[in-house]
């Protein structure tokens, strides 16, 4: 179990390491060697205004798009850790109990046959995403 929390939390620290590198990588372009004077200038100001940046300037960098996507990739990752936190719902037919009551003689009871007596089934994102060989 902690090894399944420990792969996914490894996979989305990863993710997360990737797009920090990819929003970071956008650097000016090297200046010319005859402008260099010129252009050590600018960049110093250009870097004062770079050092303010906010999360609306990423958010005009990324687009609409890029948000939507960057959206999409935080709920997964909230989806995955939840899965390896939570893996099991409650059974629908015996509401978690693992057992049934008689209809006629409410003190008989059986092992559910849905769950068999566990009481819990496997989420669906359990057996999609960790599905073991």
């Amino acid at each position: 179990m902690t090894d399944v929390f420990a792969t996914a939390l490894s996979d989305a620290m990863n993710l997360a390491v990737h797009l920090a590198v990819a929003l970071s990588s956008t650097a000016a372009p090297t200046p010319h060697p005859t402008n260099a004077a010129a252009a050590g200038s600018a960049a110093g100001q250009a870097a004062e205004t770079n050092a303010s940046s906010t999360s609306a300037d990423v958010a005009t960098t990324l687009g609409p798009t890029g948000m939507l996507l960057l959206l999409a990739v935080a709920v997964f990752a909230a989806y995955v850790v939840s899965l390896s936190l939570h893996p099991n719902r409650k059974c629908n037919r015996c509401k978690g109990a693992g057992r049934h009551k008689g209809a006629f003689f409410s003190y008989a009871q059986r092992p559910c046959n849905s769950c068999k007596g566990r009481g819990v089934h496997p989420r669906l994102g359990r057996k999609v995403l960790f599905r073991t060989p």
